[in-house]
């Protein structure tokens, strides 16, 4: 089983049978097999008989010793905040080598097929949350375009036409890897002057744990 996963990491995007099955040294047969009981137990997903890894992978490689002890377990209720406040597809993301990789996501029932269409990694280079985790390592020395002033990433249809996103930083914890908060929609139903603020809102009362929800309760 365990060969199997490792075969993923040596291909690129989705992959089929015959190419995991010469990556992991197996019989296709056995990897068929294997991948069926990987897709029953959520950690690969297929369609049209192509296989990807899930989000549910990035968990496990991303623990909580990784970066701030229960770190994703707070955020959880401040992205489902962040959710209900802009009605798009609200992603925890995180640096994986050369890739974004998303570990959280929150969504309701009318974007849940545009937030799987998107996957479960995202590029470096050309998405809002990418060039986040770039300048953070970099020192926001970006090559294509450096994160504003206001600390919000943008793309507006970079890295897909008709997708938008919006990034901000988690500033949980100076010494973990970074973390990023990202919205992705439909560039024609997003209004990136309407999220921008909602985002960096629920990303600073979520860095000092206070929900957005209590405080618009408070305010009203």
């Amino acid at each position: 089983m365990l060969a199997v996963l490792e075969a993923f990491s040596l291909c690129r995007g989705e992959v089929g049978v015959a190419e995991l099955a010469r990556k992991a040294g197996l019989p296709k047969s056995t990897t068929h097999r294997m991948l069926g009981v990987l897709c029953d137990e959520g950690f690969v997903r297929t369609a049209a008989g192509r296989y990807e890894l899930t989000v549910k992978v990035a968990t496990l490689a991303h623990s909580d010793t990784d970066v701030e002890p229960g770190l994703y377990d707070r955020v959880l209720p401040h992205l489902t905040d962040l959710h209900e406040t802009v009605k798009h597809p609200v992603l925890l993301v995180v640096r994986d080598g050369s890739v974004a990789r998303v570990v959280k996501r929150v969504c309701g029932s009318r974007t849940a097929g545009f937030a799987t269409h998107l996957g479960d990694t995202l590029p470096l280079h050309c998405t809002a949350a990418g060039k986040l985790l770039l300048a953070h390592v970099d020192g926001g020395r970006l090559q294509r375009q450096p994160v504003p002033a206001g600390g919000v990433a943008v793309d507006v249809n970079e890295w897909r036409f008709g997708v938008t996103s919006l990034a901000v930083a988690l500033r949980d914890s100076a010494t973990a890897p970074p973390v990023v908060i990202t919205v992705v929609g439909p560039s024609a139903r997003v209004d990136v002057r309407a999220v921008a603020p909602a985002l960096k809102r629920v990303a600073h009362h979520a860095a000092l744990g206070v929900r957005d929800s209590q405080l618009r309760s408070i305010a009203t």
